[in-house]
């Protein structure tokens, strides 16, 4: 509404349209932006970002988009996003993700320099069949590292154990309000951040707690103080790690930055620290061998497509019968106009004028599969 209201000035909404209009519009400016997402790309370096999100109803949506391959000395924002493909299916495979990413190649007219994703082996065999170099995100793969080293250690097992008890035995009490932060049940590895430094306050301030009842729930943090003390030192570690590779790229630079922190922090710890700083070593190692003369530095973060499914998900219905519906052409058209720039230069009129409902039907008939909301209302409302 204040995107129209700008472009078309407050006359054209002297009245509130009704939401089926808006609909209309969102779709069609939505389409007319994902058809030509490729264009801005032609003449430039770019890389490709592929990403599926979590279920939506019975369907995964599978997202690519084109960043500049060069890191612009910050993390990557909305008006750097630009979306080459969007594909809906029940479950994917390496052969249909090489599909797609040769698809949103052809959208562009040449091979992108690399593709970040995470380590999800669909992904990762769909990037190698297509034969594109696999720049992986920096964030899920020191994750990965995080949890091969600490996921079956006893004493790192048992202190899980312990936190997840104290949460929900004693939610409702009036104790509530010092339990630890919710654990991700999924990918619990990319935010150890949140509970281990609640686990460091807590040690901090066990003896300090007035309630002889609280003291006695939470006698497990002090018996655990030398893992609380290397996990905060681990967890601050690849803080570290990931701010040098998302404000300043991976480059030669950021590599040996990386590499002496890991040496200054990591190597001075017991052996399991040890041990994480080597593997995590390793990776730079083979991660930097991408970076050519071509380029100073590579984006290696996907942290912006989970960001546009964060966005997507927040606007979507929360009737999960619906699936991924034709509102999923919000997408293109909210990284297009995010920019002031892109903004101004967006024809709206045109693609008010040119795209027809019927194309975005096509589209959808082509692309998205018929949701259990419809099957639901097709079955149930049957006449006999």
């Amino acid at each position: 509404m204040k995107v129209i209201s700008d472009v078309f000035g407050e006359e054209l909404l002297q009245k509130i349209p009704c939401h089926n209009s808006i609909s209309n519009w969102v779709k069609k400016c939505g389409l007319e932006a994902y058809n030509k997402s490729g264009a801005s790309l032609e003449n430039t370096d770019y890389a490709q970002i592929i990403d599926e999100s979590m279920m939506i109803g019975e369907e995964k949506l599978l997202l690519t988009i084109g960043v500049p391959a060069e890191h612009q000395k910050r993390p990557l924002k909305f008006s750097d996003a630009h979306i080459l493909d969007l594909a809906v299916a029940k479950s994917w495979n390496g052969e249909r993700v090489c599909k797609q990413l040769e698809k949103a190649e052809k959208k562009v007219g040449h091979q992108p320099d690399y593709v970040i994703s995470d380590n999800a082996s669909i992904l990762k065999k769909g990037i190698r069949e297509a034969k594109m170099n696999h720049q992986r995100d920096i964030s899920h793969s020191l994750g990965m590292y995080l949890e091969r080293t600490y996921k079956n250690a006893p004493d790192f097992s048992g202190y899980i154990k312990y936190l997840s008890q104290v949460k929900s035995k004693y939610c409702m009490t009036n104790i509530a309000y010092l339990l630890p932060p919710t654990q991700r049940t999924i990918a619990r590895f990319l935010n150890l951040s949140s509970w281990v430094k609640w686990s460091a306050n807590m040690l901090k301030t066990y003896h300090l707690l007035e309630s002889k009842k609280a003291r006695d729930i939470f006698t497990f943090v002090p018996a655990n103080a030398s893992l609380i003390d290397e996990l905060f030192d681990v967890v601050q570690c690849i803080e570290k790690l990931e701010t040098i590779c998302k404000h300043e790229g991976l480059s030669t630079e950021s590599h040996r930055k990386c590499v002496n922190h890991i040496r200054a922090t990591l190597f001075r710890g017991n052996f399991r620290m040890k041990m994480l700083g080597g593997s995590i070593i390793g990776f730079f190692n083979e991660e930097i061998k991408l970076v050519n003369d071509k380029l100073k530095a590579h984006n290696n973060s996907s942290d912006i497509i989970e960001s546009i499914f964060g966005k997507y998900k927040l606007r979507k219905s929360p009737n999960k019968l619906y699936g991924v519906t034709s509102n999923v052409l919000l997408i293109p058209l909210f990284t297009n106009l995010i920019d002031k720039k892109n903004e101004r230069k967006f024809s709206y009129k045109y693609a008010l004028e040119t795209t027809q409902i019927s194309k975005v039907n096509k589209w959808c008939l082509e692309n998205l599969s018929q949701n259990l909301a419809c099957r639901r209302s097709r079955c149930l409302n049957k006449v006999a």
